[in-house]
C-alpha cells in the first residue's frame, strides 16, 4: 500500500483504532487490540487527510493578491453547489453495515463476564455475611464481657469481705488473748492479795492491812459501783443481805425508779461522821438539793456492800398506806422524827410524849405519841441523854382502836436510833 493509500480502522470489536499500512491480504486484517480478526477492512476503512504532497505549493512572498479584485470576484461569481442525491448516499452508507445475525458473537468473553460478576456477588455477599458476622461477635463479646465483669465485680467484693472477716476475726482473737492473759495475771495477783483479805474480819482489820487511804477509797468505789446501776438486779449485787432484801427490793422498786441516783459528791477521808463506826464504814453523801444522808456500808462475804434499807429508809409499808388503811397492826417504818408539842383527843400533854414524823420524800407526816413512864419512853430517854440524835429512828406503828384525828398515831417500838438494824 503506497503512502497515498494510508488509512485507519476502527475494530468493530474492541473499537482500537488501527493504522493501516501494509498491504490487506483477502481483505482481513488481524487487531492488535483484541486479536480477533476484521474481515471486509476495505468497507470500513477511513480516508486520511491529503498528504503533503498533495497541498499547492506556497506563493512566493512577492506575489500579493489585490484584496479589492478578491471582493469583486467572489460578489459577481455565484458559488456553484454540486447536486447530491441524498437517497442514493444513504444507500451506500447502509451498504456498508451488516446484519446483526452476521456479527460475529464472542461467547467466551460473555462467559468471562458472567464468572466475573458471579465472583463479584458472592463476594459482597460474603462482605454482608462477614458483617452479620462480626456484629453477632461484638454482641456476644459485648455480653461476655459483662458478664465477666460482674463476675470479677462479685469475687472482688467476696475477697474484700473476707479480708474484713478475718482482720476482725484476729482483731478479736488478739484482743481475747490480752483479756486471758489480763484474766491470769489478776487471777494470780489476787491469790497472792488472798490470804491478807481473807484473814480481815472487819473494816478494822481492813485498815490495818491496807491502810486508812485505801480502805476509804475501796469504800467509796462500792458506793459508786451501786449508785451508777442500770436496774434493781445490778443494785442487788451491791447491796448487804442480797438474799433477804431481794424481795423488799423488787417491791420497793416495782412503783419507782430504779435507775441510776443522782448525787453531788461523797465526803473525803477525815470529814465529819465519816469512817469506821462500830462495825460499820460511813459515807456521807450530797444530793443535788443539798441534802445529806449517812449512807452505812457493810463487810460482808470478802466485799464492802451498802446496807439498802437504811439507804432508801424502808418501811414495810408506805406512809401514805398505812394513813389510808389506818391499821391497828403495828408496821416498821424508816422515819425523820423531831419532838413537837402537838397534843389533842386522847393524847394529852401529861400522859405523853409527841414526835412529829415524816417519810424520806417529806411527802406524808404523822404525830406519833408514847406514852410517858413506857419502856418506849425510857429508850427515847436513854437515846437522848447519851447523845445521839433522833433525826432519823426506826420504830414501829400503830393506830389506836380509838381513832383521835386521822394523822395521830402510837409509838409501839424504837427500834434503834437510826435506820441501821444492825
Amino acid at each position: 500500500m503506497n503512502e497515498e493509500d494510508q488509512a485507519d480502522l476502527n475494530c468493530p470489536h474492541c473499537e482500537y483504532s488501527i493504522r493501516i499500512e501494509d498491504p490487506l491480504v483477502n481483505d482481513k486484517f488481524r487487531c492488535p487490540q483484541c486479536k480477533k480478526t476484521i474481515k471486509d477492512v476495505q468497507s470500513k476503512l477511513i480516508p486520511l487527510a491529503s498528504t503533503l504532497k498533495s497541498l499547492p505549493k506556497i506563493k512566493d512572498a512577492g506575489e500579493e493578491p489585490v484584496v479589492d479584485n478578491l471582493i469583486q470576484e467572489d460578489t459577481n461569481n455565484k458559488r456553484q453547489f454540486p447536486e447530491t442525491h441524498p437517497e442514493r448516499s444513504e444507500s451506500k452508507v447502509l451498504e456498508n453495515f451488516k446484519k446483526t445475525t452476521e456479527l460475529e458473537f464472542d461467547h467466551d468473553f460473555v462467559k468471562k463476564q458472567e464468572t466475573l460478576a458471579h465472583e463479584f456477588a458472592v463476594s459482597q455477599s460474603e462482605l454482608l455475611n462477614w458483617d452479620e458476622d462480626e456484629k453477632k461477635e461484638i454482641t456476644k463479646l459485648s455480653s461476655a464481657a459483662r458478664s465477666n465483669r460482674a463476675i470479677f465485680i462479685i469475687i472482688s467484693l467476696v475477697i474484700a469481705s473476707l479480708s474484713v472477716y478475718i482482720s476482725l476475726k484476729g482483731i478479736s482473737i488478739n484482743s481475747a488473748d490480752v483479756k486471758s492473759i489480763q484474766l491470769k495475771i489478776e487471777s494470780n495477783s489476787d491469790q497472792t492479795d488472798e490470804p491478807a483479805i481473807q484473814k480481815s474480819q472487819t473494816f478494822q482489820d481492813l485498815e490495818r492491812n491496807m491502810g486508812a487511804r485505801a480502805l476509804h477509797a475501796l469504800a467509796t468505789e462500792s458506793l459508786i459501783q451501786f449508785l451508777e446501776s442500770t436496774d434493781v438486779e445490778t443494785k442487788i449485787q451491791y447491796c448487804r443481805s442480797a438474799q433477804r432484801v431481794r424481795p423488799l427490793m423488787q417491791n420497793y422498786y416495782s412503783n419507782r425508779e430504779s435507775g441510776p441516783k443522782k448525787y453531788r459528791r461523797i465526803s473525803e477521808l477525815g470529814a465529819t461522821g465519816t469512817g469506821i463506826i462500830d462495825k460499820f464504814y460511813i459515807l456521807k453523801l450530797s444530793f443535788p438539793d443539798f441534802s445529806i444522808l449517812p449512807v452505812v456500808l457493810a463487810w460482808e462475804n470478802d466485799s464492802i456492800l451498802v446496807d439498802w434499807e437504811s439507804f432508801v429508809g424502808y418501811s414495810e409499808i408506805s406512809l401514805k398506806e398505812f394513813i389510808l388503811q389506818k391499821s391497828r397492826e403495828s408496821k416498821l417504818f424508816r422515819l425523820n422524827a423531831n419532838s413537837d408539842n402537838y397534843f389533842n383527843f386522847q393524847f394529852s400533854e401529861n400522859d405523853h410524849r409527841c414526835l412529829y414524823l415524816r417519810n424520806s420524800e417529806d411527802s406524808e407526816a404523822v404525830y406519833g405519841y408514847i406514852k410517858r413512864g413506857s419502856t418506849v419512853d425510857n429508850e427515847l430517854s436513854r437515846i437522848v441523854e447519851s447523845g445521839e440524835t433522833i433525826k432519823y429512828l426506826t420504830l414501829k406503828l400503830r393506830y389506836p382502836e380509838k381513832l383521835g384525828g386521822k394523822n395521830q398515831v402510837i409509838i409501839d417500838e424504837i427500834v434503834t436510833p437510826g435506820w441501821l438494824i444492825k
